[in-house]
């Protein structure tokens, strides 16, 4: 690996402030290239990794097997949606039910409500309530 720190050496230290500055733009041009080109070098190590990876999983994997897995995966799926459709086909087939259940009691209460008006229990309770009420005084 490039070493990114200047080595100093006797012919640097010996030159003047003018001269040192200049040189010390000179060193940060060439480091940011050193850097660059070990960005590029680092990439490169990475694609080339990649890329062996792949092809050992190419090399190794066989390609029936992956479809056969591909294909069981599939059915299961289809087997899901299948299974799905009955759940809510039968969810419908109670709430349908239950919406028949419910116009069934609301049509008894209503008729609950009509026999009571007709018999005007209203008064007899009453009545009931006030005889039973005087009693226990």
């Amino acid at each position: 690996m490039k070493r990114l720190t200047p080595t100093p050496t006797p012919s640097i230290s010996n030159l003047s402030f003018r001269s040192n500055t200049s040189r010390n733009s000179h060193y940060e041009e060439n480091q940011f290239a050193a850097s660059k080109e070990d960005c590029h070098a680092r990439a490169e190590r990475t694609v080339d990794d990649w890329s062996e990876c792949l092809k050992m999983m190419l090399k190794y994997s066989d390609p029936m097997d992956e479809f056969n897995k591909t294909i069981k995966r599939t059915v299961q799926a289809d087997t899901h949606a299948k299974n799905t459709k009955q759940a809510l086909e039968k969810t419908c087939q109670a709430l349908d039910q239950l919406l028949e259940r419910k116009q069934e009691i609301l049509a008894t209460t209503k008729t609950l409500e009509e026999i009571q008006e007709l018999l005007d229990l209203n008064q007899v309770v009453n009545k009931h309530w006030i005889k039973n009420n005087n009693n226990n005084r």
